[in-house]
């Protein structure tokens, strides 16, 4: 008879602590609840760019990059390279419709891919980088295939696979947050579609004037990107005929801020500027500053160009 208030007081411990637990766990139920979220599909080439852009997204929650709507189940990297099981490299986006739409980051991948190729984006070739928007629901089917018909209207071929999403299997760990992991690791995409990145979903303030300074090997790789860069060069004439930079044009310091006003009519244009040493580059580019040029940067002397210059 003694066990009995022994076996009652064990039951009400364990109601207590169970009832503690589930008290403890309901505001975590709760916040999870409260965030609202969605998934989208993008096959934009190469997806560590493509990964690392939608992460900057505000409002989006998360970015995997895997490979999608192939015909072998859990493939790998060493399989979908031979282009022969049918996956497209694409990242997996999660998202807050209330803070970024669907809309916006369909308008966003759009700006970054060039939809007129096949099989292909940048140096990266193979039916793995095919583009391609997988939607989970026909709802956002609907709203996709607007958009790309929209875009389609732009081009004179279009090759952006619209469809709903079979299978996705997450690439490995080291795929996962490439760019952050390597920084300066190779990417298709340019700083530009990053810095887009980081202000979809709500106004861009206005892009200030001021001093900026890049180093060659960044200037180099935006070129071989095919960024729009207008490269001025601020040396007298004879020093320019002597050799200079490919696509330059000489802009000579002394009367850079009048040749400008003709020359470089668009103050938000992505301009670098070198001379020789880098004393007159880094004057000119405080003169256009003042002048308000809001996407200039300094490159600096031509002497520490490493790469090829023309006659």
């Amino acid at each position: 008879m003694k066990m009995i208030p022994a076996i009652i007081l064990v039951v009400l411990v364990l109601a207590v602590a169970f009832g503690a637990v589930s008290f403890l766990n309901k505001p975590r139920q709760a916040s999870a609840q409260a965030e609202q979220t969605a998934v989208v599909y993008f096959a934009g080439g190469c997806f560590w760019g493509v990964e690392h852009m939608m992460g900057l997204v505000p409002g989006v929650i998360n970015a995997q990059s895997g490979y999608a709507n192939g015909t072998v189940d859990k493939p790998d990297y060493r399989t979908v390279t031979t282009g022969t099981t049918g996956h497209r490299e694409t990242v997996e986006v999660t998202y807050n419709p209330a803070l970024v739409t669907l809309t916006e980051l369909v308008t966003l991948y759009f700006s970054a891919i060039d939809p007129t190729v096949q099989n292909r984006q940048g140096n990266d070739i193979g039916s793995q980088y095919q583009t391609g928007i997988y939607y989970a629901s026909a709802e956002d089917g609907e709203v996709i295939a607007k958009l790309a018909e929209n875009e389609k209207a732009k081009y004179p071929a279009f090759h952006v696979e619209v469809a709903p999403l079979t299978s996705f299997f997450l690439a490995e760990d080291y795929h996962q947050d490439y760019l952050i992991k390597n920084p300066g690791g190779y990417c298709h995409l340019s700083t530009a579609n990053f810095e887009r990145a980081k202000v979809t979903g709500k106004q861009p303030e206005p892009r200030k004037a001021e001093y900026r300074s890049i180093r060659p090997q960044d200037a180099k790789a935006a070129m071989d990107r095919g960024d729009k860069i207008i490269i001025v060069d601020v040396r007298e004439p004879f020093e320019f005929a002597d050799g200079h930079i490919k696509g330059a044009i000489n802009l000579p310091l002394g009367n850079l801020v009048s040749l400008a006003k003709d020359q470089l009519p668009d103050k938000d244009a992505l301009i670098y500027l070198y001379c020789r040493s880098g004393a007159r580059s880094r004057t000119g580019a405080m003169q256009l500053v003042k002048e308000g040029y809001t996407n200039l940067y300094d490159l600096g002397g031509i002497i520490n160009w490493p790469y090829e210059v023309v006659r």
